[in-house]
């Protein structure tokens, strides 16, 4: 799959006076800047979350069944929003996307998801367990519980990566 256009990419023009924007090194980051009103836009990245849900060694992922990357496998999660912190985001996702509470051990590491066509994201990733049963939301087409040493090719984000290191390091975290 080809990596789609980021922000930089796409943004031409200035949201406030309509001038073309240009690139411009700025506190050592490259931004697209408007010469004519002064307008800065820095692509900075948005918090989300995942959970690397496990039982039995395995992990749970989940189908996409929409776009960007639609019937790719993911790791249950989303958005952080505006009054939540990252804990509470993630227990809020996991309820909604595969209807379980869960456990939380551990936050895995952040991972920068660079190759999302709504932007920039730095995604939170989680240990976590559950004993309930999933109860799949209509926003997604499939789940299942993989080993990490056979997991499904077409995997989007960093998930793969956060599977493994979860691996890596070992699977029991307190």
């Amino acid at each position: 799959m080809p990596k789609p256009p980021n922000e930089h990419e796409l943004y031409k023009f200035c949201p406030h006076c309509g001038h073309e924007l240009i690139a411009k090194q700025l506190d050592r980051e490259k931004v697209k800047y408007c010469e004519k009103c002064g307008f800065t836009f820095w692509n900075k990245s948005k918090p989300v979350v995942s959970i690397v849900l496990h039982k039995d060694g395995k992990v749970l992922m989940i189908q996409r069944g929409n776009e960007p990357f639609k019937g790719y496998w993911v790791l249950p999660g989303g958005f952080i929003s505006y009054f939540e912190n990252a804990e509470e985001a993630i227990k809020r996702e996991a309820l909604e996307e595969v209807g379980v509470e869960m456990k939380l051990e551990k936050i895995l590491g952040t991972y920068l998801i660079d190759n999302d066509p709504r932007g920039m994201h730095l995604d939170i990733i989680f240990a976590g367990i559950t004993d309930d049963e999933i109860k799949l939301n209509n926003e997604d087409t499939n789940f299942q519980w993989f080993k990490p040493g056979n997991l499904p090719k077409k995997i989007a984000y960093k998930h793969r990566e956060a599977i493994t290191d979860w691996h890596m390091k070992g699977s029991k975290y307190g």
